[in-house]
C-alpha cells in the first residue's frame, strides 16, 4: 500500500512540476469540458497562473497553476492535458499560425499553407502521446 501511495505522489508531483514550468511562448494542449481540443499559446505567466490564447480562434483563457480555468456559468472549462515541447519545426509552424490568426488579415491572406494544414492534422496526436499524468 505504501508503494502505491509513493507512486501516486510521484505522478502528482510530475504534473505539478510540469504545470509550474509553463512560461511565455509555450504551446500547450488542453481539452474543454466537452472534449474540445485547444492548442494554446501562453502569452503571460506569473507564479499564480498563466494566460493563453487558442491558436486558431484567438479566444483567451486564464489558468491557475493547477492547469484549469475557472468553471464558467455554462459548466465549461479548459484543462491542460499536455505541456510536451513540440519539435522545433512543428513549434515554428504553430507560432506562425497563431500570428496569422491574430493578424486580422482577410481572405486570401488567411489561407492556410501546406505546412499549417499538416500541423493542424497532426498536433493532437503528438500531444495525446505525451499526456501529463492525471490528478
Amino acid at each position: 500500500m505504501a508503494s502505491i501511495q509513493k507512486l501516486d505522489e510521484a505522478v502528482m508531483s510530475s504534473r505539478i512540476e510540469a504545470l509550474r514550468a509553463i512560461q511565455v511562448g509555450d504551446l500547450v494542449f488542453g481539452l474543454g469540458a466537452g472534449g474540445q481540443e485547444k492548442l494554446l499559446l501562453v502569452y503571460r505567466a506569473d507564479p499564480s497562473g498563466f494566460s493563453a490564447r487558442h491558436v486558431t480562434t484567438q479566444m483567451k483563457f486564464r489558468f491557475d497553476r493547477n492547469g484549469m480555468t475557472q468553471i464558467y456559468s455554462d459548466g465549461g472549462y479548459v484543462k491542460i492535458v499536455s505541456t510536451a515541447a513540440l519539435p522545433a519545426d512543428k513549434r515554428r509552424v504553430g507560432i506562425e499560425l497563431d500570428r496569422k490568426m491574430g493578424s486580422n488579415l482577410e481572405y486570401p491572406d488567411t489561407k492556410l499553407n501546406e505546412a499549417e494544414i499538416r500541423f493542424l492534422q497532426t498536433y493532437r496526436a503528438f500531444f495525446e502521446s505525451h499526456l501529463l499524468p492525471d490528478q
